[in-house]
């Protein structure tokens, strides 16, 4: 029997096509399946560049918060391995000769920008700020423990890091660099608005580009501009002023092995214990991990990969539906096979167990054939994307369009293997009725005329 069901696969060429068609299907789902896994880890290492395990950001109490009440709160909490403070405004920035309205800014040349003051030391620790030092490429800082140090003399400002995107932007002068001094005018925001009715006064300052750093958070990097958050060359110093908070948040790095929820426990503990207010509830405030902070950018990313996987999941469909209509048509062709079959005896179930065992092998060849090709695909994702561009001239993702470097494709092997599965119970579920069909052929009437 399975010598019959061998030569009736591969004697015409129609069922190696049906076959083909399955591995197709399948083939596309797992690849877009792995571009997009890609994707998000690409996207989940951006959101990650500049952020920590945990994100505490204070709550709202009589006095603003100051970071050494904080910093002497965390320091004996075991599950915490470091933290940084961030002092966080909004400016408008511009350059000097440029114009500035905030009353109309759709015709002045200013930029909104979020303003981040950091400690440069402790941001290393906790995240990728001294990797992003490290990858500038328009204006590296000369010495990374100091990258807002700008050159000396009686006219410079405080010092400022801008990403390589931006300074891409900068307007210079003949013969003018970034590492010159260039200036940037900023109005910020002030620490507390006025009440309604009152007039709102920015508050402004003059800074010196002190170099850039490479754009890890390509969400952000037009926007990001990261100061000194302390100290006469500081942010809080310069712009906001001796009154306001000298911190609005603090990324946290967890000790390895230990939990989010752990680590949220123990930190509420210390804050309790040093007299602090518990973030969250009236007094505002938060403490969340770096998921739940962005967890609307990763819900619409991990949304669009199950959009995607539904829709290609219909392009297996169809091969599974052509699968279907190979062995119907065999099935009407064999009828004289089948009539013999039943007059030497072979009951119902064998001779659907015939057709079934056809379908069954040639949804299996299919499924193993894409999950095959897949795999080797994503393997060789960097030759595949280099002949693609050297052959044919296409690039599958443009450089000047999107922020990844070649075919970021991820191989999940759990969720290929449930998607292969799938395929195959699939092509057995297509199988049925041509099975059910060939069980059920009378051998009277399929031999009457022969």
């Amino acid at each position: 029997m399975s010598r019959l069901v061998l030569a009736w696969l591969f004697r015409r060429p129609v069922q190696a096509l049906a076959i083909l068609g399955v591995a197709v299907g399948l083939a596309a789902l797992l690849l877009v399946q792995a571009v997009m896994n890609g994707l998000i880890e690409t996207n989940e290492a951006a959101v990650r560049a500049f952020s920590g395990d945990l994100h505490l950001v204070p709550a709202v109490g009589e006095t603003p918060p100051r970071w050494d009440d904080y910093a002497a709160a965390l320091a004996d909490v075991a599950e915490v391995e470091a933290a940084a403070p961030h002092l966080v405004a909004h400016a408008l920035s511009s350059f000097p000769g440029w114009t500035m309205e905030l009353s109309q800014t759709g015709y002045s040349d200013a930029q909104q920008v979020r303003l981040v003051g950091v400690d440069p030391e402790a941001e290393a620790r906790v995240n990728r700020f001294g990797e992003a030092l490290a990858r500038a490429e328009v204006a590296p800082v000369a010495d990374p423990s100091r990258p807002f140090a700008v050159p000396p003399g009686p006219f410079a400002r405080p010092g400022l890091l801008v990403s390589d995107d931006f300074a891409r932007g900068v307007p210079l002068a003949q013969g003018e660099d970034l590492h010159g001094g260039k200036k940037v005018e900023l109005a910020a925001l002030p620490w507390r608005l006025p009440p309604p009715g009152e007039r709102l006064v920015p508050v402004n300052g003059v800074f010196t580009i002190a170099g850039t750093y490479a754009p890890l958070d390509f969400r952000t990097a037009l926007d990001v501009v990261f100061l000194e958050r302390t100290g006469p060359n500081g942010l809080h110093w310069n712009l906001l002023g001796s009154e306001a908070a000298d911190f609005t948040e603090a990324l946290l790095k967890l000790a390895p092995g230990v939990s989010a929820e752990a680590g949220k426990a123990a930190v509420l503990e210390a804050l309790s214990r040093a007299g602090l207010p518990r973030p969250g509830g009236a007094a505002g405030g938060e403490l969340v991990t770096w998921r739940e902070r962005n967890a609307t950018f990763l819900q619409a990313i991990h949304t669009e990969r199950r959009m995607t996987t539904l829709v290609l999941s219909f392009v297996v469909l169809v091969a599974a539906f052509g699968l279907f209509a190979v062995l119907a048509a065999l099935v009407r062709e064999k009828v004289r096979d089948l009539g013999v079959l039943a007059a030497c005896g072979a009951g119902p179930w064998t001779r659907g167990g015939l057709v079934f065992g056809l379908g069954a092998l040639a949804s299996a060849l299919g499924a193993a054939l894409g999950f095959g090709v897949a795999r080797w695909l994503v393997a060789e994702k960097d030759a595949v994307a280099a002949f693609l561009d050297r052959r044919f001239g296409i690039q599958i993702f443009p450089a000047q369009l999107y922020v990844v470097d070649g075919l970021p494709a991820v191989w999940n092997g759990g969720g290929a293997v449930r998607l292969a599965l799938a395929t195959f119970l699939l092509g057995l579920l297509f199988t049925l009725m041509p099975a059910l069909r060939a069980a059920r052929t009378d051998p009277v009437e399929a031999l009457r005329y022969e």
